[in-house]
């Protein structure tokens, strides 16, 4: 089970795995560092489909300000020594399959990251959610034999596949030499949308946050 908790102006982001207790629930503690509105998407497989279910919580005190949600000017983030650049195959468009590559390098030597490590069975994890909190998307990398069929034929497996995807990559040993990550999604709407990517390096969970803008499907 994952189990995202994020504030409602997406200044916050927290991925968490609850653990099964003995009566079948499921229970994670966690501390809030500031109060406010909070939305927390459980996303769990009970069979062969994915369920994704959305709560809202609110953490009294203080109001906080809210941190105004911008498109990012530079694609291109630093976080705890890695660099992370991600360019699309295609401008961002509602309802409309894209890949999103994400090239990591080392702040240090400039030079591309090689020791990368399996985070949850898979090389990166990567979570979106639009500006108003309807739209989330958990989508994983693809592996290389898919991200060249799907770059040449623009085969698009979107985040209803979480399940599927993350049983193939079960199957796979990985090894750390991914410097290009990959991964297909489709954008339900037009609007802003935060992506966090997530990347394991020597035992630490880096999260990256993106902001992009989808625009309006085009009509003929």
């Amino acid at each position: 089970m994952h189990l995202l908790i994020i504030s409602d102006d997406l200044s916050e982001f927290y991925h968490l795995h609850p653990k099964q207790e003995a009566d079948g629930s499921f229970r994670v503690t966690h501390l809030f560092p500031r109060t406010g509105n909070y939305w927390l998407y459980v996303d769990y497989t009970p069979d062969t489909h994915q369920v994704v279910d959305q709560l809202s919580l609110q953490i009294r005190g203080e109001a906080r300000e809210a941190i105004a949600l911008f498109e990012d000017e530079s694609t291109t983030k630093t976080v705890d020594g890695l660099r992370v650049t991600m360019k699309s195959n295609q401008p961002l468009r509602a309802g409309e399959a894209v890949m999103l590559d994400f090239a990591v390098e080392d702040e240090q030597t400039n030079e591309p990251v090689t020791d990368l490590q399996p985070y949850l069975g898979a090389l990166a994890h990567f979570v979106i959610i639009s500006e108003n909190g309807a739209e989330f998307l958990h989508v994983h990398p693809m592996e290389p034999h898919e991200v060249s069929t799907a770059h040449s034929a623009s085969h698009a497996v979107i985040s209803s596949a979480h399940h599927q995807q993350t049983q193939s990559n079960k199957l796979h040993t990985f090894h750390s030499s991914a410097t290009l990550i990959s991964a297909h999604t489709t954008f339900p709407h037009a609007g802003l949308y935060k992506i966090w990517a997530q990347f394991q390096r020597h035992g630490l969970v880096i999260t990256v946050p993106f902001v992009v803008r989808v625009a309006d499907r085009e009509t003929l």
